[in-house]
C-alpha cells in the first residue's frame, strides 16, 4: 500500500491526480519507482497498463506501488471515460512511452486503454507528459522525431530520455517529478529574474585550510527549485552544499564570498534582477593575512589568526541595484523578540527579513526542516516548523501575493 509513504518527501503534490500509463517498453519496471516517488510527495497516483505493459511486469506491482486498482483493459464499464468522472485529473503522464504510443497518439489512432485516455486528455485540454524510453535509433528514427514536434505543437510535454549505452533510457524518478511539479505549478513568478545564494563560502588560512560553517545549501537549493517551477529565471550562486543542483536551473560555483561578489556583478551588469535571495551561510569573517602554501606542523606548532569581517553581500547588492527587492535569511543564536527587532532596524534596507533559530537541533543547519518568520513592510509573519521545500513554498506565497 502507498499510504504508509504517502507526503514521506514533500506535499508538493497533495492535491493532485496523475493518472499514470505504462506501456511496452523493456524499462517499465522503472514506473514502480516513479510511481512510488510521486506518491511520496503526495500524488493521487491512477496506474493504467497496456496489454504488452503486462506481459512486462504484473499489475499486482503497480497496485501495490500506488494504492489504487490497475486499469489494464476497456470493458464496457468504458474506464477510459469513467477515470475522468471518478477522479478530477490533473496530468496524464506516459512512463515509459514505446515510439508505437508516441505515433499512434500524434496520428489520432486510439486502440489501446493508453492510447484512449491520451485521447481523451487531449479534448479536455488536460496537460498530457510522455516520457519516450526505447533503442537510440528508433528515437532519433525521422518518423519518430516529426510526430513529437507533432504533438509538441499541440501542448504535449515531453521528458527527454538519458540517451547511454546506444538506448534512450528512461529518465530518472525525481526528473519526472519536476517535470510533473513545473507542469502543474502556476507561474505566478513569470518573467521575475531571480538570483539565489546557497550552501557554505570557504575563507582560506592557508591553501587547505579554511574557515566555513555547517550551512547545506537544502534551504537555497529549495528555494531555487520553487522559483523555478514558478516560471521565474533562476541563477543559483552556490558555495560547499550537499545534494544536487535543481534541475535546469544555471549554477554557478563560488568558493570564497569574493567569488559571490564577483558573479553578483557579471549578472547585475547583464540584466536586470528583480529578486536577491541571500540563502547562503557567507562566512562573517576571514584572516586578515592567508598563509601561503600550506603551513607544515612539524615546524609551525602555534598560529594566531586575525581575522576581519568579509563584506555584507545583501548591502552591497542594493548598492548597486536599488530596485532588486532583497530576500535575506537570517540565522540566529536563540531568537527572541527584542533581537528580531533589532535586527530589522540595522537591516532597514533589507525588503524581506527571514529569521531562522540555528540554536535548534531539529531545524535550521543540516536539518531537512526549518521554521521561520518573515519579516516585511511592517509584518511579521511565522511559518511553522516544515520540510524546507514547504517552507521555499511559503515564502515564495508571501512574496507573489505581495507583488500583486
Amino acid at each position: 500500500m502507498s499510504s504508509d509513504i504517502k507526503c514521506s518527501l514533500g506535499n508538493t503534490l497533495y492535491d493532485k491526480n496523475i493518472v499514470h500509463c505504462l506501456t511496452g517498453s523493456v524499462s517499465v519496471y522503472k514506473a514502480i519507482d516513479i510511481s512510488r516517488y510521486l506518491v511520496r510527495y503526495g500524488a493521487n497516483v491512477i496506474p493504467v497498463m497496456s496489454e504488452d505493459a503486462i506481459h512486462l511486469i504484473s499489475p499486482d506491482l503497480m497496485e501495490y506501488a500506488t494504492g489504487n486498482k490497475v486499469i489494464t483493459k476497456i470493458t464496457g464499464e468504458v474506464e477510459h471515460v469513467k477515470v475522468f468522472e471518478r477522479y478530477r485529473v490533473d496530468m496524464i503522464l506516459i512512463a515509459p512511452s514505446t515510439a508505437n504510443t508516441i505515433s499512434k497518439i500524434a496520428n489520432g489512432i486510439s486502440d489501446t486503454n493508453v492510447t484512449l485516455i491520451a485521447s481523451i486528455a487531449l479534448g479536455k485540454g488536460i496537460p498530457l507528459l510522455i516520457a519516450p524510453a526505447m533503442h537510440e535509433p528508433m528515437y532519433r528514427n525521422p518518423i519518430l522525431i516529426e510526430n513529437i514536434k507533432k504533438l509538441k505543437s499541440w501542448g504535449v510535454h515531453f521528458i527527454e530520455p538519458r540517451i547511454e549505452e546506444g538506448k534512450a533510457k528512461i529518465a530518472t524518478e525525481d526528473y519526472v517529478y519536476y517535470k510533473v511539479l513545473d507542469i502543474l505549478t502556476p507561474k505566478d513568478l513569470k518573467g521575475k529574474e531571480v538570483v539565489i545564494t546557497t550552501g557554505s563560502t570557504r575563507e582560506y588560512i592557508d591553501a587547505i585550510r579554511f574557515i566555513t560553517n555547517p550551512s547545506t545549501g537544502k534551504m537555497g537549493n529549495a528555494l531555487a527549485l520553487e522559483a523555478k517551477v514558478r516560471g521565474a529565471n533562476v541563477t543559483l550562486l552556490f558555495g560547499d552544499i550537499k545534494g544536487e543542483i535543481p534541475y535546469e536551473i544555471e549554477a554557478l560555483h563560488c568558493v570564497t564570498s569574493e567569488d559571490m561578489i564577483k558573479e553578483i556583478n557579471k549578472i547585475f551588469s547583464k540584466r536586470n534582477v528583480d529578486f536577491f535571495v541571500s540563502a547562503a551561510g557567507i562566512t562573517d569573517y576571514k584572516p586578515s593575512n592567508r598563509y601561503k602554501g600550506k603551513i607544515e606542523t612539524s615546524k609551525v606548532n602555534k598560529i594566531s589568526l586575525e581575522l576581519e569581517t568579509t563584506p555584507k553581500i545583501i548591502r552591497y547588492v542594493k548598492e548597486i541595484s536599488p530596485q532588486t527587492k532583497v530576500i535575506a535569511f537570517k540565522a540566529e543564536y536563540g531568537l527572541n523578540e527584542y533581537r528580531i527587532k533589532e535586527i530589522i532596524s540595522e537591516y532597514d534596507f533589507v525588503d524581506y527579513i527571514i529569521f531562522n533559530d540555528v540554536s535548534r537541533n531539529d531545524i535550521g543547519f543540516e536539518s531537512d526542516f526549518n521554521e521561520v518568520t518573515i519579516a516585511y513592510n511592517n509584518k511579521m509573519e511565522k511559518i511553522e516548523k516544515a520540510r524546507k521545500d514547504q517552507i521555499a513554498k511559503k515564502i515564495w506565497d508571501v512574496i507573489a501575493r505581495e507583488i500583486k
